[in-house]
């Protein structure tokens, strides 16, 4: 598996992984997005503290879903980078 710095995962990719497959924990989230579980969690808190996602508990560990801001995000961003590369 390919390990990728945390900057070379966006926001974007975290906010649509998640609208997808709402309810990943961090360790999901870093298997998916091929990064480590130290990066998965910064990304994730920072999201959170951000007021775009929130951390559930769930069967002992916590769980991420987008907020309706989250949702809102991911629609900007994607529109914003599509227009960036047209």
């Amino acid at each position: 598996m390919n390990v990728f710095h945390a900057s070379t995962v966006t926001k974007l990719d975290v906010l649509g992984l998640l609208a997808s497959l709402p309810g990943l924990s961090a360790a999901e989230v870093a298997d998916r997005l091929s990064i480590s579980p130290e990066a998965s969690s910064m990304l994730l808190l920072r999201l959170t503290r951000a007021g775009l996602l929130v951390r559930e508990p769930e069967h002992g560990v916590f769980v991420y879903t987008l907020t309706p801001k989250g949702h809102a995000r991911r629609t900007y961003l994607a529109h914003r980078t599509k227009a960036h590369t047209e």
